[in-house]
C-alpha cells in the first residue's frame, strides 16, 4: 500500500457525502451519466461489513450512487483539479475515502469510519431493490 494512503488523514465522511445528497444506482446503471452536479461514487465493501447493512448487497460488496453537489465538493478540496469520481474502500477497521481528479495522478485520500459509511447507507436514497431487508 502506498504510503501516502496509508497515512492519510481522517475526515468527517458527512463533510463531503451527507446522507441526504447521496443516491444509490442499480449496477447496471452505473455507467450512465449522472445529473450535472453530481459525482459517481463507489462503495466497496467486504462482506463481513455488508452484511451489518439492513439491505442486501450484492455479492461482490459494491454499491454504487452519485451524490448531489459537485461544486461544493470542489469547494472544499480546493487546490485540488475537479473531482471525477469518489470511491470508498473498506479497509477492515475504517473506509478509504479516496477523490479522484481529472488527471490520472489526481488522487486525494483519506479515512473515515465504518460508522459513517453505515449511517450513509441507511439514511440515504436507496433503490427500490435495495430496501428488501436482507434475510
Amino acid at each position: 500500500m502506498a504510503d501516502s494512503y496509508k497515512n492519510a488523514q481522517s475526515v468527517s465522511l458527512c463533510d463531503y457525502i451527507p446522507a441526504d445528497r447521496f443516491r444509490t444506482i442499480l449496477p447496471e446503471h452505473r455507467h450512465m451519466g449522472g445529473g450535472i452536479s453530481e459525482i459517481p461514487v463507489e462503495i466497496n465493501m467486504k462482506r463481513s461489513f455488508a452484511d451489518t447493512l439492513s439491505f442486501y448487497v450484492e455479492w461482490d460488496g459494491i454499491v454504487y450512487g452519485y451524490v448531489r453537489g459537485r461544486k461544493l465538493i470542489d469547494e472544499k478540496l480546493e487546490g485540488f483539479p475537479p473531482v471525477r469520481r469518489i470511491t470508498l474502500t473498506d479497509w477492515d477497521d475504517k473506509f478509504q475515502l479516496l477523490f479522484e481528479g481529472e488527471g490520472e495522478t489526481d488522487e486525494l485520500p483519506y479515512f473515515v469510519t465504518y460508522d459513517e459509511v453505515r449511517q450513509l447507507l441507511e439514511n440515504c436514497r436507496r433503490v427500490p431493490e435495495q430496501m428488501i431487508p436482507r434475510r
